[in-house]
């Protein structure tokens, strides 16, 4: 078990209907219906991602898991109050701050009385720096300008768990547990290799095609100058469980 599923070990599942915000490679969806989730609602705006989790799945847990393509930050389709647990599992930082508010507010509505929410998620990468961390500072940097540059929004935000507590508290929600899984984040080349593959094809869509190939030669500048087997630290990952009141 990941270290971020640990900090689920101690959170209630059985019987539960559960929504997971963001299904990425569909993980926690699955870990959801191992622990005894009597359903799991797991939406993601990727179509990628849901065809990639559900092509993950065993037959049992497809017949306890719905694949739903929508919006986080609109769910009129799902009734106020019906879900037990809420998770969150890397989700907040790939959305940009006008959306923020909106997804959280969202979740809440949806959220039964007395519901869980778990969100883990990462801290601003200076909570935490070697003399390395620059290559994943500038990468990640380099990253959002290119994605302001084609779509008007940052590519990644690391909003701090100070920050996201409060917000969840103004919604309703009480703090139960809030703490740090990762005191220090390992950043892999091949992690970072699939940011260059996003670098890269967002550069392909400049119009002067000059300007994307010298940004994508930059991003590749800085991944070459990790070693393939490199392990490097940057930020921390935190984990927040609190009910809605």
């Amino acid at each position: 078990m990941s270290k971020t599923l640990e900090f689920m070990r101690d959170v209630d599942v059985e019987g539960m209907a559960c929504l997971d915000a963001g299904t990425g490679a569909g993980r926690m969806a699955r870990y959801l219906v191992r622990k005894g989730a009597r359903l799991v609602y797991s939406i993601s705006n990727s179509q990628e991602h849901l065809h990639y989790a559900r092509s993950q799945c065993s037959e049992r847990e497809l017949q306890k898991i719905v694949f739903i393509n929508a919006d986080l930050a609109s769910l009129d389709f799902l009734p106020a109050e019906t879900f037990d647990l809420i998770t969150a599992h890397m989700l907040i930082n790939v959305v940009p701050p006008v959306k923020l508010f909106s997804i959280l507010k969202e979740l809440t509505r949806v959220a039964k009385r007395g519901a869980v929410l778990v969100l883990i998620d990462y801290n601003p990468l200076s909570s935490y720096q070697t003399s390395r961390s620059h290559l994943v500072e500038d990468l990640f940097r380099l990253e959002n300008a290119i994605r302001y540059l084609i779509e008007g929004e940052p590519a990644l935000v690391w909003y701090p768990s100070d920050y996201v507590v409060d917000v969840l508290e103004r919604l309703g929600w009480v703090g139960e547990d809030v703490r740090l899984i990762y005191s220090k984040t390992p950043w892999e080349k091949e992690l970072l290799k699939e940011h260059l593959d996003e670098i890269e094809e967002m550069c392909r869509r400049f119009r002067q095609r000059d300007i994307g190939e010298r940004l994508l030669q930059r991003a590749v500048g800085i991944v070459n100058q990790i070693g393939d087997d490199e392990i490097i630290y940057a930020g921390t990952v935190y984990g927040i469980r609190m009910q809605k009141k």
